[in-house]
Formats: structure tokens, sequence, C-alpha cells
């Protein structure tokens, strides 16, 4: 880690660095002048107290440091940036508390590609790809990687009319048809919802169209002999 990353971080130009600060005498100029003078609009802290500035830490580096430590102990890694920021300096120890808006300590794995980060306000929080967090188990510095398995098939589409759908360790098939004005009323069988309660997402997504099923029963054992070798050849063909 490079020695002057304290000075790389913070030193950087603070957003809103050229708005005039807090002019003295002020007060007694506004009193000294006639009211028609006055100007009719202005920023309650423009004049009065400066314009607002905030803080712009350059965290370019530090967020390239610890991308360059995946796999390293997080103690070690937090120990080396904490050498070269001081805690006696307000800005510098600003910094530390970005860390965490990088790096998630509180986690659950399921897999490498599955984390949940613990929030305080607001739960568990799934991170996304590349997101860096601390293993619970063996305290080193990962990234979640992207979920490269494949997606297992769970639709199959026949003709306009009907469908094949997967769940609960069995394939059913369905019989769909168009939504219209007529069956706004209707009663979904698969989604098990009135039809008017359905968004155009929610049926785009689980039929793949616009559609809604009216019907549906369990397959045959002809059926699901078919689907097991229409599933094996998209599988073997790299159709998901």
């Amino acid at each position: 880690m490079r020695s002057d990353m304290d000075k790389v971080i913070v030193e950087r130009p603070r957003y809103g660095s050229r708005n005039p600060s807090r002019k003295k005498g002020y007060c007694k100029y506004v009193q000294s002048i006639p009211c028609e003078e006055l100007p009719r609009h202005e920023p309650m802290l423009g004049r009065w107290k400066g314009r607002q500035k905030l803080l712009n830490e350059h965290l370019g580096p530090m967020r390239r440091f610890l991308r360059s430590n995946i796999g390293r102990p997080w103690n070690k890694v937090h120990q080396e940036l904490c050498e070269h920021v001081s805690f006696d300096n307000a800005v510098q120890a600003h910094v530390l508390a970005h860390i965490f808006e990088y790096v998630s300590l509180h986690v659950e794995v399921q897999d490498s590609a599955t984390v949940f980060a613990r929030r305080r306000w607001f739960g568990y929080w799934k991170l996304q790809v590349d997101d860096m967090y601390v293993c619970p188990k063996t305290g080193i510095l990962k990234a979640v990687r992207p979920d490269l398995r494949p997606r297992p098939i769970m639709r199959i589409l026949l003709e306009p009319s009907s469908q094949y759908h997967f769940r609960e360790n069995q394939w059913w098939k369905l019989g769909v048809r168009a939504v219209n004005s007529g069956t706004a009323g209707s009663w979904d069988v698969w989604l098990e919802r009135v039809v008017s309660e359905l968004t155009p997402e929610e049926r785009q997504e689980t039929y793949g169209e616009d559609l809604v099923a009216i019907s549906k029963r369990p397959v045959t054992r002809e059926e699901a002999k078919w689907i097991q070798r229409r599933v094996r050849d998209d599988i073997e063909s790299g159709k998901r």
C-alpha cells in the first residue's frame, strides 16, 4: 500500500469550495439600505452563513486497494489502511467510515454467488456481483462471484393454447388464452389470483406473454418422458 494514501484520499477540493463564506457586517449592511432596494429573493443560508461546502474525498485509490487485496485476511487489510490514515485528523478518520460502504462485515453466505449482508435498519440485503464481504468462517476478504450455474428449465412452450410448467417437483400442463376485456374477472388457476389483480409484468414473466391460465392438470407418463427428453436436449445444445 502506498505510504501517501492519506494525502491521495483526502487532498481534493471540496464541493462548493468556491462558494463565498459568511461575510461580516452583513446585518448592518441590510439595515443601512432602504427596503425597496433589498433583493426580493435570496437563499436563507446563502448570504447569512455562506453557501454549503461538502466533503469530497477521493476514494478511488482506497477502492482499488481493497479489490487488489481480495483473498487476504481482512484484519491485515484493515490494519494496513489504519497505518496510513491518522485518527487525529477528523477528515482522514472520516475516510475510514467509507470502507464499510464497500465491504460488508456481517453476512450470511449460502454459496459463492449468493451472499446476504445484514443492514442496521433493513434486515438482510442480497449483495450484487463483485460486492466485497468478509467471510464469517475464514475472515478472508472476498467478492461475490457471478452465478454461472445453468438455470433449471421451469417452462416449456407448446402450442399457443398450452404450456408445460414445473412446480413442487412435478410438471403440469396448462391451458392458456390471451388476456382481453372478457377475462378481466376470470380466475388464473396457476397463479391463483383474479386476472385483474395481476400486472402485465407478472403475466409476462410467468407465461412469456400476456396470457392467463384457464386450466391445469398433472402431465401423463408419456408427456413426462417427452419433457425429460426435451430438457436433456436443451441442456446439451446450450439453450436455457
